[in-house]
Formats: C-alpha cells, sequence, structure tokens
C-alpha cells in the first residue's frame, strides 16, 4: 500500500491552469477575437484558464485593472491613456481594434453636423471611445458641449437604437450592426468614423504594470492564445459566428453574418502592435498630469507573440 503511494508521488501530473481574468467593457463585435478564443479554448493549450467578465463601460473597466483586480482589459485606448496620465499603474500591452467603428447617425430631421445645434445625442458611457470620438468632432465643427449640444449616456447599442427610434434622442453613436438597422430604416449617417482616416487605436488590451513584472511570461502566454482567435476567427466563420451570438446575445442571423463579414474586413487586426502615432489623437486632447515630472509609458509590446 505505501508503495502504491509513493509510486503515485511519481507519476508526473500536469501543472494547473493558470488563471487569467478580463474585464472587457462592452459586449460588441469590438470582442470577435476574445470571444473566439474563450469558447474554442485556445488558452487551455498555452496553460491559461481565462475568465471573462463584462465590466459595464469604460470607468469601471479601468478602475478594477489599476485597483489590481484583474490583469487584462479590454477597453478603449482613450480611457487607459488617461488613467496612466493620471499615475494609474497600467500600460496598453496590444492593439485589438484600430480604425473607430462608430457612426453618427441622425433622426430623419438632421442633415449635417451643424444641424446638431441644441440636439440631444446618446453615447453608451462617458469616457468611452464614442464619447471621444464624438466631442472631438463636434468641437472640430465649432459646435460646444454641453452649451450647444447635449450629450446623455443611454447603455448598451440597443438601448441607444431605441432612443433614436423613439425620438428621445436627436442623435446616437452606434456600432455595428445597430447602424445598419438605423440606415436601412432612413435615418441618415451624419458621420461614418472609420471613413475620416484618423491616426487612431480604438480598443486595446491594457495590464496592470505589477502584473507584468511578477508574471511576464504569463502575459506572454494570454497575448499569444488571444493571437490564435484572431487568426482562427479570421478562418472559421462559422465558429466567430456562434461565438459572437453567445456572448453579444444577438440571434438574428443576417445580422450575425453582416457583423461577422464587417469585421473580418475591415476591423481585424493585422499585427497587435499599437505604434505610438495612433495615440496622438488621445494625447492632443487629454487631461494633463499634474504632479508628474515626465509622461508615464504607455506602451509596452513586450509580450507580443
Amino acid at each position: 500500500m505505501i508503495a502504491a503511494f509513493y509510486l503515485l508521488l511519481a507519476i508526473p501530473h500536469p501543472l494547473a491552469a493558470q488563471k487569467i481574468t478580463i474585464l472587457y467593457s462592452n459586449a460588441t463585435f469590438t470582442g470577435t477575437a476574445l470571444f473566439v478564443a474563450k469558447d474554442a479554448e485556445l488558452c487551455k493549450q498555452k496553460g491559461i484558464d481565462l475568465e471573462l467578465v463584462l465590466g459595464g463601460g469604460s470607468a469601471p473597466t479601468v478602475s478594477a485593472i489599476v485597483g489590481g483586480y484583474v490583469q487584462f482589459i479590454h477597453v478603449s485606448a482613450s480611457s487607459i491613456v488617461n488613467a496612466a496620465l493620471q499615475g494609474g499603474p497600467i500600460v496598453i500591452v496590444a492593439k485589438v481594434m484600430g480604425p473607430p467603428p462608430y457612426k453618427l447617425v441622425g433622426g430623419k430631421s438632421i442633415k449635417n453636423v451643424a444641424d446638431l445645434k441644441g440636439k440631444r445625442i446618446a453615447v453608451n458611457r462617458f469616457g468611452g471611445a464614442p464619447d471621444f470620438l464624438l466631442r472631438q468632432s463636434l468641437a472640430k465643427n465649432g459646435l460646444e458641449v454641453p452649451k450647444e449640444v447635449t450629450i446623455l449616456q443611454t447603455g448598451d447599442p440597443t438601448a441607444r437604437l431605441g432612443s433614436l427610434f423613439s425620438g428621445a434622442m436627436d442623435a446616437a453613436m452606434l456600432l455595428v450592426p445597430e447602424e445598419k438597422v438605423a440606415v436601412e430604416k432612413g435615418y441618415p449617417v451624419i458621420i461614418d468614423f472609420a471613413a475620416l482616416g484618423l491616426p487612431y487605436v480604438n480598443i486595446v488590451f491594457g495590464a496592470n504594470k505589477r502584473f507584468l513584472e511578477q508574471s511576464p511570461g504569463l502575459a506572454r502566454s494570454f497575448l499569444g492564445c488571444y493571437w490564435d482567435g484572431v487568426r482562427k476567427a479570421k478562418e472559421e466563420p462559422e465558429i466567430a459566428k456562434r461565438a459572437l451570438a453567445h456572448w453579444t446575445r444577438a440571434s438574428d442571423a443576417s445580422l450575425l453574418d453582416y457583423t461577422y463579414k464587417t469585421w473580418r474586413a475591415d476591423y481585424a487586426p493585422q499585427s497587435l502592435k499599437v505604434e505610438s502615432r495612433e495615440l496622438e489623437l488621445i494625447l492632443a486632447s487629454a487631461p494633463k498630469p499634474a504632479s508628474q515630472k515626465e509622461a508615464p509609458q504607455l506602451l509596452d509590446m513586450r509580450y507580443l507573440p
């Protein structure tokens, strides 16, 4: 009996998977590759137990990583930059989506940006990429917020679409596939942000600096399995569409097909590397750090596969 016990100890056992928790700000098509990596169990192959948690907007998502409660966040680059400039121990480690996939869609009486004076515009949450880009564009067109235009938080994409259709909002920042639904009903696109060619990175992975210092190998392994998710999502449409349906709770087959094809053609990353020039627009309007002698490090690309 004792001999059998020692024999059992001598048998090699696989190491327990290391848990990584990813907080993602919104359940939209921007998470396509992440959702595929999770549902296809690609991270398990690299010894990672991957947990995805919905953060409910940029602000709470960034707060969680600044506090060290999660290892990575999947969120707008502008949110991370602003937190880092205020001293948060956070850095951008990979690109998720470059071009901003947002369209400002107006009510049927809105023909151009000038018509938005005195109107109300819906965004998901203050501080995220849609809010940032909208404010930038309004200012560029000479409209002052909140004096001349009111921006209001209305929550998820379905809520924004509903507020536009009901007339509660005069315009809304819409994402794929809601913008397609609105346009098909005759609502005009006032600004197509992807078509502007902005030097901009939209969605990124951010990581807590202490975690990166303590577990560089784990960070590399996660970003490796994420890149596997990107490739699998590009190569296997049905797997990608099932993952999108699961995590975004979308059920319309035609809209799922449109969403996937749009992601693959226009927004799937060709590289995970973020270039410094892609932060220039964000930095130009970011609040300047009041107490830091030098600008913090915003990018750390050492962990890319």
